[in-house]
């Protein structure tokens, strides 16, 4: 008899005992995880277009002409962008032309939407002085998870200070961004 109880294995009560702890893990887990993802995805991509600001924000000074700043917002059809560009039209303006200034693309499929502004077709959001390299205007372009609230992050164009990024999230040397 005791070689038959060495040989044993597991109870069904302790398989079910131990599946549903595991469960219940899961259960708390995974949507902590999707959350943190989505988070950590809109922070990437407002910094990724803070730098394409920057760079636009230096060749006005290099070029010594206005470097304006144009959204095209996606379409059901199109992804939209955030552009550089020397024309101030902003119907002129296309995601697809290359002038030789950098873009930032918004793809229809992509986890991160812009928030604010919210406009429905392109326009001129603002420009950098070729004397001073400052932008035109005060605004903030804020990104998100879809069309989530509260977790918000962007940058904060400021006329007077110049770029820079916000977080309603976790980036620690961020401030918040304004509603």
């Amino acid at each position: 008899m005791s070689y038959w109880n060495r040989l044993r294995g597991f109870s069904l009560i302790e398989m079910i005992t131990t599946l549903s702890v595991l469960a219940v893990v899961t259960a708390v887990a995974v949507p902590t995880y999707v959350s943190s993802h989505k988070t950590a995805k809109v922070e990437s991509t407002a910094m990724q277009l803070l730098s394409v600001l920057e760079v636009g924000q230096s060749e006005s000074l290099k070029r010594h002409r206005n470097v304006y700043v144009h959204y095209i917002p996606v379409s059901n059809e199109f992804g939209g962008c955030i552009g550089l560009s020397e024309t101030s039209d902003a119907k002129e303006f296309s995601c697809s032309d290359n002038e030789g200034f950098q873009k930032f693309f918004l793809d229809i499929d992509d986890l991160v939407a812009v928030q604010s502004p919210v406009e429905t077709g392109p326009v001129k959001l603002f420009h950098f002085s070729h004397m001073t390299g400052l932008p035109s205007t005060n605004t903030t372009l804020k990104l998100s998870a879809g069309s989530e609230t509260g977790k918000e992050s962007g940058i904060m164009i400021r006329q007077y200070s110049g770029l820079k990024g916000c977080s309603n999230t976790a980036v620690s040397d961020w401030d918040a961004c304004p509603s």
